[in-house]
């Protein structure tokens, strides 16, 4: 009996010896940090027999996001949503370094994003100090974009100084049927832009190409099929994502079958939304997916999916209902250059920034004047035109993506 009680002994001692060497080889992390002695000595005293600790509310979670907003002024935050281009300067001369006047358009203005054009481009040692000094005037970093498509929009090639892969076109890449081949595309462009310093390629183009005297679209456009279409542009957009580019698609709801050019004239798409569904929107819903930070509003007319004679830049049916809770997109929504014809003929700075702000739009792209269309926008915020809250919906979404892109800590 008394051997048998020993091995007894033995045997829960061996046993609690395994739980404590398990519980510190796995059970404790390394890093755990034991309270003070004294101080667990101190809160046992006076509690009660069969007390136990009082449970503690869980930590509220904090949108780190949600901070940087709270901090911001009103006028930071139109900031945000508004991206100029510095294409020349007074003299007509291109702009290839901070002058007075873009550093004095970035501290008073402080817009969200620079999209950069083939006159902005020369060398690689000029172009990556260009987007360094940007970046070092600017309080909230910047997207710093391009139209960099490959094939006949290559804005890199511009000078013939930048050592850029030549690319073929989407065309060319669709004529693979291989979306391994878009994919290895994407993944070159993001390569060689993240290295010059960019961030957002406003690229692949997403449109079908259907109409033979396209000449805006042509093959810049993988082609007619959507559904393969659709696979190029899901495959090229995790390329360029996955070397740190913000992919933004384009034009949405679709600039393939035009005749005209929406840069100098209103252009205008007679489908039905069921027609534009089961071609057109194909390749964009697939972007969608792939995870595609961005796409781009073209300013086409819609006459039987829109209602009133505005583009889609300006409908609040096409970006909340079809791209927000029908496609769903919940990235950034970002318009066409505002200084296009098809706006800038038709309405003034102020009134196209507003208007496509009111519909549902994050950043707007270039407005014909970037005073009018800051000042008009703060106004409207300023007499309740737009709500703040409606304004800190956008700035969260362009806020969350730099935060994607390393941009923010």
């Amino acid at each position: 009996m008394m051997n048998y009680k020993r091995y007894k002994i033995y045997g829960w001692m061996i046993l609690c010896l395994f739980i404590f060497v398990a519980c510190n080889d796995k059970g404790i992390p390394q890093d755990h940090k034991y309270p003070d002695d004294q101080q667990g000595i101190e809160e046992e005293v006076g509690k009660e027999p069969g007390s136990t600790p009082a449970e503690k509310e869980p930590d509220e979670i904090v949108d780190p996001i949600q901070v940087i907003i709270d901090e911001m002024t009103l006028e930071t935050k139109i900031g945000q949503v508004i991206m100029p281009a510095f294409r020349r300067d007074k003299n007509n001369q291109p702009i290839q370094a901070i002058d007075e006047t873009v550093k004095k358009q970035i501290e008073k203005y402080q817009p969200g994003g620079i999209i950069l054009f083939k006159e902005n481009i020369d060398t690689v040692e000029q172009v990556k100090k260009f987007i360094h000094d940007l970046q070092q005037i600017s309080h909230i970093p910047l997207f710093i974009g391009i139209d960099e498509e490959g094939g006949m929009v290559s804005r890199l090639h511009g000078s013939g100084k930048i050592p850029a892969t030549r690319l073929p076109g989407n065309y060319a890449i669709g004529e693979t049927k291989d979306p391994m081949v878009a994919y290895d595309t994407g993944k070159i462009l993001g390569q060689e832009l993240f290295n010059l310093g960019f961030n957002m390629n406003f690229a692949p183009v997403a449109d079908l190409w259907t109409n033979p005297n396209n000449t805006v679209i042509g093959k810049r456009s993988f082609g007619s099929d959507p559904e393969l279409a659709g696979e190029m542009v899901a495959a090229m957009v995790k390329g360029l994502q996955e070397e740190n580019i913000s992919s933004v698609i384009k034009h949405f709801p679709g600039h393939g079958d035009t005749n005209l050019d929406s840069h100098h004239n209103q252009v205008i798409v007679d489908y039905s939304k069921e027609e534009l569904e089961k071609r057109e929107w194909i390749p964009f819903r697939k972007g969608i997916e792939a995870g595609a930070n961005g796409i781009m509003i073209a300013h086409i007319h819609l006459p039987q999916v829109i209602h009133g004679d505005i583009p889609a830049t300006f409908s609040k049916e096409i970006m909340e209902k079809v791209l927000r809770q029908e496609l769903g997109h919940e990235q950034l929504l970002i318009t066409d250059a505002l200084d296009m014809g098809a706006i800038s003929k038709h309405w003034s700075g102020s009134e196209a920034c507003i208007k496509a702000f009111e519909a549902g739009a994050d950043i707007l792209l270039m407005p014909a004047s970037l005073q009018e269309g800051y000042e008009g926008l703060l106004k409207a915020v300023e007499e309740g035109q737009i709500t703040e809250e409606r304004l800190n919906q956008s700035v969260h979404r362009i806020l969350k993506v730099k935060k994607e892109r390393g941009l923010l800590p």
